[in-house]
């Protein structure tokens, strides 16, 4: 637990550096930008397939028993928020994989790590692919888990371990392609356990917060960055995690 705290204070110590204060809230503003053009653009259609989908199950059947045929027109905006929403935060979640985690990687080295040895074992095709398998399958899940949302506990619980996984799929690859080895790459990713479980998960409940998850993508970067080479350092020195 206190590697997790250490990872989360240095994180927020380096978020407020100028350097990353620039970089803090280009990835949402960005997607939000992207996704705001595209829901301009497509979001009468997207929501009038999905209304037709709904007309084609019991939802709408229910809706006329209850002379409430407003209900799947609702609905049909619900579900598509609910799209939407989640594909807004992984496009941030992937600016900031794709484009900013080399600076933050850097940044963090040079501060915290300036003797761990670079060994690169990671490159920039390998984090394109990483990201987006991670991006596919954080959606296709998400899209299947929707009904859920029917039982908001449920929802929320889902949404929570999805966030999870997502994070520590994206960043730890990042986090370490620069210093570690493949092999050691490979070994850290999968070595993490309950700790990069809980960091991932208490980094995953930003995006529900206001204003803060503005600047979530960044901060969990950061706290990535440093919790990947603390314990790429610590391995080498032959250290428990």
């Amino acid at each position: 637990m206190e590697s997790i705290l250490r990872s989360l204070q240095r994180a927020g110590q380096d978020l407020l550096a100028p350097r990353m204060l620039t970089l803090a809230f280009w990835p949402m503003v960005l997607s939000l930008l992207l996704w705001g053009i595209l829901a301009w653009l497509f979001g009468a259609a997207w929501k009038a397939e999905i209304a037709a989908f709904l007309a084609a199950t019991p939802l709408d059947d229910l809706a006329r028993w209850l002379g409430a045929e407003w209900l799947t027109a609702y609905a049909a905006v619900l579900v598509l928020s609910l799209i939407w929403l989640p594909a807004m935060y992984v496009t941030a979640l992937l600016i900031t994989s794709l484009v900013l985690m080399p600076i933050i990687v850097g940044h963090v080295a040079r501060n915290h790590y300036p003797d761990l040895e670079h060994r690169h074992g990671g490159s920039l095709a390998g984090s394109v692919v990483n990201g987006l398998v991670a991006l596919v399958l954080y959606m296709l899940a998400w899209i299947v888990m929707l009904p859920l949302w029917l039982f908001a506990p449920f929802g929320i619980a889902v949404s929570i371990l999805l966030n999870a996984w997502l994070n520590q799929k994206l960043f730890m690859y990042d986090a370490l392609a620069e210093h570690a080895s493949a092999m050691e790459l490979r070994d850290e990713r999968h070595a993490g356990g309950w700790r990069l479980f809980a960091l991932s998960s208490l980094l995953g409940l930003l995006h529900f917060v206001p204003v803060i998850n503005f600047v979530a993508p960044v901060y969990m970067a950061l706290a990535f960055a440093h919790h990947g080479l603390e314990a790429l350092e610590r391995t080498r020195k032959g250290l428990p995690a």
